[in-house]
């Protein structure tokens, strides 16, 4: 079995829990890999594979990202790439949570005793959407972009923008807001949570559309089947134009009338769960905590 280990080096603790991960794999004969530019971190570790970017994914058997949700998300980034390049299946990606939320983490830093799980094969998949766009600017490739948890533009400065939302060739409103947001059911509990919208399980094949902060009294989130193209029109000049992020990172800016798509992915994001119900021990033990009372 090969195990590929995607740590946040820049975190001790996930730095330390790669060390206890490396030491429970290694129990169970696992074929250990990392990076190579983390040889000089963890090169006194024994028995770990140093690989270079495009062969590290190669056969692998799972992806252990440690860290936190920005962490995993980057690991699934890297995942998808390598699959998109030798045109396999995406990798099935493990979340071992060293943060602070980690609503996307198959466990925490202190149940490494499911590593087992994931040796003796007693674990499931659940198989999560993602969203595309196409981006119609000047300065952006024209090249899909994938996205596990959201897509979001706002306007660069933090001022109030003006965009048309269509959905397959109509036109279904043009809205004055803080910014735009399209979520996967895994992105619901992220920015489109706290912009107001619904918590998703997982496995469902939705889109969600949620405005930030509009400037209206009837603004609601919308959800759109996977077969829907929705197109997004910015309306304005001047201030710096319209910032599109995908997954977090800013990928380009949009002047007036430039658009961008958001279609479901025909790709899946392959995440192991070792106790069966993860996504509600994270929404029960997460963000349900400020309900809880002390014992």
């Amino acid at each position: 079995m090969k195990c590929v280990i995607d740590p946040n080096i820049s975190k001790k603790t996930a730095c330390q829990t790669a060390i206890q991960v490396c030491e429970r794999l290694r129990a169970q004969n696992a074929e250990i890999c990392m990076a190579q530019e983390l040889a000089e971190m963890l090169g006194n570790e024994p028995k770990i594979q140093f690989l270079p970017a495009d062969t590290l994914f190669t056969d692998a058997d799972s992806v252990i990202s440690i860290g936190g949700d920005g962490t995993i998300l980057r690991s699934a980034g890297k995942i998808l790439a390598h699959a998109l390049q030798a045109h396999t299946k995406p990798t099935p990606l493990v979340g071992i949570n060293t943060g602070t939320l980690g609503f996307l983490a198959a466990f925490e830093a202190d149940e490494l005793d499911m590593l087992d799980r994931l040796c003796t094969g007693d674990y499931a998949i659940t198989n999560r959407m993602m969203l595309k766009t196409m981006i119609r600017s000047d300065n952006a490739s024209a090249k899909p972009l994938h996205a596990l948890n959201d897509i979001y533009a706002s306007r660069a400065n933090g001022k109030i923008c003006d965009f048309a939302v269509s959905v397959d060739g109509r036109e279904i409103g043009v809205y004055r807001a803080d910014g735009i947001i399209f979520s996967t059911p895994t992105g619901s509990s992220a920015y489109a949570l706290s912009a107001g919208g619904p918590v998703m399980e997982p496995d469902l094949l939705l889109i969600e559309m949620n405005l930030i902060c509009p400037h209206s009294l009837f603004a609601r989130p919308m959800l759109f089947a996977p077969h829907r193209e929705i197109c997004v029109t910015y309306r304005g000049v001047g201030d710096g134009g319209l910032s599109v992020f995908v997954d977090g990172s800013k990928t380009a800016v949009l002047h007036n009338m430039q658009s961008f798509t958001v279609t479901c992915s025909e790709h899946m994001m392959p995440f192991v769960d070792c106790k069966g119900h993860a996504f509600y021990d994270a929404l029960n033990g997460k963000l349900m905590q400020p309900l809880k009372t002390s014992d």
